[in-house]
Parts: structure tokens; sequence; C-alpha cells
């Protein structure tokens, strides 16, 4: 018998965002604060108990080749883990833009791996194990599974702290001419450093404390390191001189290429979308949403 089940993965934004030094291995830690938004992909499941485990994704050919997307490896690598074999197939609408810093992909992966967990029943990964997953599959992926809508997320991604849900109106803005590459700009910010430039580094409970108060304070405190590193500094100068008549904060989101303006006042949100829709046209994509709550 084959069951289905549905449902909703929600983009994120960084509110802030610190990229450490490499660790030996690579891997750059971080310092951020995660936000979920209320832009999202939309997951069908279907699956039926096998003695094989397959796995078949449909809806992200335009994005990639097949088998080479996240909700694959996130299935694979939970088989491994588990044991548990069943004939999968994935359905994905796409909504979260890809290669813009919204983690679409994570968010897609971490609603598997809780459907994974539902279905296995007793064969389920304890607590650990799928943490451990989660990381391997990538270091979004740790957030958008703890089920918080706010947290700070530091080192590799695994050390999550739920932080107070705020009720605000976020617009996003894609640029429809180009998108970034996670890897490519991670390069990208090692080669500045590498030429002498760093931002000022805050720590982490700072950072916090100057989130719980209102956003326009949030200028010159929280910031995205990403965002002197994208390649196209003209585009995002021209965002930040937009808002600078609204209250509230602007930043990149991850690595880019998305950025996003956030604000207790919903009017002045509308105000800065018609400006960019108005100055940008047809060259922008645009989101007015707000933060899950």
């Amino acid at each position: 018998m084959r069951n289905e089940e549905s449902c909703l993965a929600y983009a994120k934004v960084n509110l802030h965002l610190a990229v450490g030094t490499p660790y030996a291995d690579g891997y750059h830690p971080i310092e951020s604060i995660f936000a979920l938004v209320d832009v999202f992909d939309e997951l069908t499941f279907s699956w039926e108990k096998r003695d094989k485990f397959s796995v078949e994704v449909f809806g992200l050919e335009a994005y990639c080749s097949k088998g080479s997307d996240t909700l694959t490896k996130a299935a694979r690598l939970w088989y491994e883990a588990s044991g548990f074999s069943l004939d999968l197939k994935i359905h994905c609408k796409k909504n979260i833009p890809v290669k813009a810093g919204m983690g679409g992909g994570s968010s897609d992966a971490a609603s598997l791996l809780n459907i994974l967990q539902r279905i296995a029943e007793n064969y389920a990964l304890s607590q650990e194990k799928l943490a451990s997953v989660a990381l391997q599959v990538g270091s979004d992926v740790p957030f958008f599974l703890s089920g918080y809508r706010i947290a700070s997320v530091e080192g590799r991604g695994e050390k999550i702290r739920k932080l107070p849900p705020r009720k605000m109106d976020v617009l996003i803005v894609k640029p429809g001419s180009y998108a970034i590459s996670t890897s490519a700009a991670y390069k990208a910010i090692d080669a500045k450093r590498a030429d002498g430039f760093f931002v000022v580094q805050r720590g982490l409970q700072e950072i916090i404390d100057c989130f719980k108060k209102d956003s326009l304070l949030w200028n010159g405190m929280l910031y995205n390191d990403f965002q002197e590193c994208t390649g196209y500094p003209e585009f995002y100068q021209t965002l930040e001189s937009l808002a600078g008549g609204y209250e509230g904060f602007g930043s990149l989101t991850g690595s880019g290429s998305c950025w996003f303006f956030i604000s207790e006042h919903q009017q002045g949100v509308q105000g800065l979308y018609n400006d960019i829709r108005d100055h940008f046209a047809n060259d922008v994509e645009l989101w007015h949403t707000h933060l899950v709550y």
C-alpha cells in the first residue's frame, strides 16, 4: 500500500552572519541569527515499504541534474544510518529561489528527515544520529530540523539556541541577472581576507541583545560578512540607499544573492517595495512577506 503526505518547507534569512577563520578541514565556523520567513517550497512524499531502498525526486530538473539534489542526498544518508528500506518518491514545487542564501534545499531536506523519522517508527534514528545525518547533508539543516522560528546558530551549524519570535514584515529582493554559489562566496571571502580586509567582529551575545531591540537599532551592529564579497557591490549599495529613508534594517542573507529589508512597520516595507520595483523594474524579483511566528 502506497502512502502520501505533503508539507511546506519554509525559507530563512540571516539577520546576522559572521564568518570565522576556517578549521583545518577547510570548513568555516559561523555566528548567525536565522529567522524563518513566509516563503516556502511545497513538498509531497509518497512511499511504500520495499526490500530495497530507492528514491526519486521530481520538480528540480531545471536546477540540477537527476540525483544530485539535496533531497536525494538526505534520503540516502538517512537510509545508510537507519537501514530502513522503502521506495520513496518526492515531488517538489520550488518557490524558494535557488543560490539565494535562503536555505531552500536545506529546509526541504529537514522536512524529508522529519517525514522519514515518522515513517520508520522503531527504525527511526536516535537524536544523536539524526543530528549527525543533518550536518552531513548541510550546515543549515539542523536549524530547520529544530523547529525553531528564530535561533542563534554557531559553529558548523550544530549549536542552536531558540530566540523569542518577532512580528515583523520582510521584503526580499532577488537580482534577476545573477546567482551566487556558496562555495564561490567562501572562496571570495577568504581571498578578500588574505588581502587584509576584515570586518569588526562582535560577540554573539551582544548581537542577540541588539536583535531584541527595534530593527532600526540593528544598523551598525548586525552585519553579513559576505556582503562585501558578492562581486556586485553597486547593486547592493543601491538597495541600501533606497532603504535609507525607511525605519528598519537591510542586509544580504546567507552568501547571497538575495537581499532583505525587515521592519516592524508594514507600510514602510510596502513603500520600499514600490521604490525598488520602480527603480529596477523587471531586473529583480520581490516578495513582501513576514517572519513566521
